[in-house]
């Protein structure tokens, strides 16, 4: 072996820095700042693409800063900056709303007019809330509506995707289409279960809708189950398209996929609603306004809006995060709401008055959940939000709870596990493709609450951007002052 290196006191020289670069590296005891720069140089992470900032809530020592002005691709981080404005701005009990409206009378069981269905931007409509609205016509006694059925989902702009949003993300259930009527994240969950040997599986909707064209090119066979399952807009209609083999003797294969034109979903589901209530409606479905002066038949709210960030956070639900950007700017700079007025309401009204952060703070807010690569954010921006929020007695524990914890939930869940760091961090992860982050705090063994942001840029290997992530948070909570 020693044939590899010039002198045996070269081998000897390097066993020795190996062993005490694997000390420093696997102790926690020896923590310390300078440890953790260390960490961030190396050749998979780029020095100018990496930032970092770690502050002591105990003593507001600035620890480790690193890049930490440099504007870089947040990914999901965003959402710490849309969820804790919400907080902030809504306060964690606020509630959305879906009304159901009418413009005309209730005549013995006839509604003589139409019934709209008005959507505020509740990211959280299910179908089971829709359903209890339209079981709310059945308890008034309507039995028939001679009119239409119109959908107005003008609370929002009719851009249904984020501001740089990818041709490459399709179907998928992350870039679901934003409304301000939506239903059950405006996905719809298509479930494939065998049949017959030499027969097409059976396919199901769920909820069940005649919103979509569904081409069943499936075979049931002793096979393995091989799907591919595509979402097409056809003539301006939604398309399912199944192919492929499923295995006789396998289980029902679910996908969740993300649906065009999202209020006349909410629409379509309601007609098959209403039929299933025995309510005849003799009108068309449409999009359309509801008139002034029309009057509120029924109306549901949403959980209060600490469960629906901790949905956010916990799960990084990207339709979340785009409704209550759009929401902000409509709820305090006038309908519809839209990107450009939920970003100028966090920056002046969060980012400015609350946080205390210079109106010239270069960040760019496209989209409310990270999606989108033009958003740009810095690790400074981030644990200043971060502190302020620790310190926000009437919004602190709203917030933190809704992070994910470390080996416990969310996206956090499969990440330091071991029992030294389970439930020692709090905090969001972020990806996209070409940027990595993690932010939130560190519980240290000494009762300190360390806030830290890191974010990764144009990284060469993704594993090693989380892997220095979770070992600097490691190092982090064996920190004594």
């Amino acid at each position: 072996m020693l044939h590899f290196f010039k002198k045996k006191r070269d081998f000897k020289l390097l066993l020795g820095c190996f062993s005490c670069f694997m000390l420093l590296w696997s102790s926690p005891t020896l923590a310390s700042p300078a440890i953790w720069r260390q960490m961030l140089q190396q050749p998979a992470l780029p020095a100018q693409h990496t930032s970092a900032q770690i502050i002591s809530m105990k003593t507001g020592e600035t620890l480790l800063s690193q890049n930490e002005s440099t504007a870089l691709m947040p990914a999901s981080n965003m959402k710490v900056i849309t969820s804790a404005a919400a907080l902030s701005l809504l306060k964690p009990e606020y509630r959305f709303k879906t009304h159901l409206f009418t413009d005309g009378y209730q005549q013995n069981k006839t509604l003589k007019g139409n019934l709209y269905i008005k959507g505020y931007g509740d990211p959280t409509l299910s179908d089971e809330r829709l359903m209890e609205l339209i079981q709310e016509l059945r308890f008034q006694g309507i039995e028939n509506i001679e009119g239409d059925l119109i959908v107005d989902d003008s609370f929002f702009d009719q851009e249904h995707t984020g501001r740089g949003w990818k041709d490459t993300y399709g179907a998928a259930a992350y870039s679901a289409r934003i409304s301000a009527l939506s239903l059950n994240l405006n996905v719809v969950e298509v479930r494939v279960r065998p049949t017959q040997a030499g027969q097409p599986a059976a396919i199901v909707l769920k909820p069940d809708n005649t919103f979509f064209d569904i081409e069943n090119q499936t075979r049931t066979s002793s096979g393995r189950t091989k799907l591919k399952i595509l979402r097409q807009v056809v003539d301006g209609r939604n398309r399912i398209v199944i192919s492929g083999n499923v295995d006789i003797r396998g289980r029902t294969e679910i996908e969740k996929l993300n649906l065009d034109k999202p209020a006349l979903y909410v629409g379509n589901v309601s007609q098959v609603m209403l039929r299933r209530e025995g309510i005849a409606l003799s009108g068309k479905l449409r999009k359309g306004l509801t008139p002034n002066g029309s009057r509120i038949l029924a109306v549901t709210y949403s959980p209060v809006l600490s469960e629906v960030v901790a949905q956010l956070n916990k799960d990084s639900v990207n339709l979340i995060g785009e409704n209550l950007l759009k929401f902000m700017g409509a709820n305090f700079e006038g309908a519809p709401g839209t990107a450009a007025k939920g970003e100028k309401v966090i920056k002046e009204r969060f980012l400015t008055a609350q946080v205390g952060l210079p109106r010239d703070n270069p960040i760019v807010i496209a989209d409310g959940s990270g999606l989108s690569p033009l958003n740009r954010l810095n690790t400074n921006t981030l644990t200043r939000v971060l502190a302020h929020m620790f310190e926000q007695f009437d919004v602190s524990v709203d917030f933190m709870s809704s992070l994910a914890i470390s080996g416990v939930d969310g996206t956090l869940k499969k990440r330091m596990q071991t029992p030294e760091m389970k439930r020692r961090v709090r905090a969001k992860t972020g990806f996209i493709n070409g940027a990595s982050g993690l932010s939130g705090y560190v519980y240290t063994k000494d009762n300190d609450v360390l806030v830290f942001s890191f974010l990764m840029n144009h990284f060469r290997d993704y594993g090693a951007a989380v892997n220095t992530q979770d070992r600097i948070c490691t190092q982090m909570a064996g920190w004594s002052h």
